[in-house]
């Protein structure tokens, strides 16, 4: 996936490093980065609008700045937007009580929601329940107004994992999901993307979305269960806004939700496909 004959699959991230925060590449076989990875810092591949990020992050120039164990790392993303689509797998509707959609229903989270992966969660206190959301995350990579379902591989950059933690009593009684699901650090993401080449689909009959809550898995289902996949959600989400490079589209959530509570800590994984693991502990 995503590879150079030389260099293997292409990840990018965001390291803190003296000075500030950087955008950083690195390459593997295919595993997730880890420590021993080598890091090169890179302008921000997703700077042009009309652009390609995989071709570009290989253009840019890079300054070698070590390997990943020496630097803190940040959130992958700095996105104009998030975009999550609500009841995407039908077990899940079904948990919570609720009838699958017959279109997508979409929602946002503000940018101010995200947290890199290893950032504690503050849960806000007063409220009986919150939720954990184990998600695939598509990053979008080429700008997108109004495309067709046919073109929608073209305009996806990579992946990374996503947690949309959810506030089951906002949801509840604000009836619209803004609070509930738009809290400061309601939306850990990471630890990086994995860079995909134009047009490339995605194996979803292969890939399991994972999570659950210290260490014990609660959420495990094909992605190829989603009611809607990504060329639909892409055609049907442009054909209202556009999309820009480094918007998010969190694809849903399977069942199995589970309570968070102060002191635990949840995990989000894909099985078939290395992202890495993305781990919040909740404060």
């Amino acid at each position: 996936m995503a590879t150079s004959e030389t260099s293997g699959v292409l990840w990018i991230g965001r390291v803190g490093v003296a000075g500030g925060p950087r955008w950083v590449r690195t390459f593997t076989s295919g595993a997730a980065p880890g420590p021993d990875s080598a890091l090169e810092a890179i302008d921000d591949p997703f700077a042009d609008e009309q652009g390609e990020p995989y071709a570009r992050a290989l253009a840019l120039r890079g300054e070698p700045i070590g390997a990943l164990g020496a630097a803190k790392l940040l959130a992958p993303v700095r996105p104009s937007k998030v975009i999550c689509v609500g009841r995407n797998f039908r077990a899940h509707a079904a948990e919570l009580g609720n009838e699958v959609p017959s279109e997508p229903l979409l929602f946002f989270k503000p940018p101010s929601c995200i947290v890199a992966s290893g950032e504690p969660v503050r849960l806000p206190r007063g409220y009986a329940r919150i939720d954990m959301e184990s998600e695939l995350v598509a990053v979008i990579g080429r700008k997108a107004t109004a495309i067709a379902a046919a073109d929608g591989w073209q305009h996806i950059a990579g992946y990374t994992l996503g947690n949309d933690i959810s506030n089951r009593d906002l949801q509840k009684s604000d009836k619209q999901w803004t609070r509930a699901k738009g809290f400061d650090g309601f939306g850990p993401v990471g630890p990086w993307i994995r860079m995909t080449t134009p047009g490339e689909p995605l194996p979803a009959a292969n890939l399991r979305i994972r999570g659950g809550v210290d260490g014990a898995r609660k959420q495990d289902a094909a992605l190829s269960d989603m009611v809607f996949d990504l060329p639909f959600l892409l055609a049907y989400i442009s054909a209202c806004m556009t999309l820009l490079p480094g918007d998010l589209i969190f694809t849903g959530t399977p069942e199995g939700v589970n309570a968070l509570t102060p002191g635990c800590s949840s995990f989000v994984e894909l099985a078939g496909w290395d992202l890495g693991k993305l781990e919040n502990p909740m404060v």
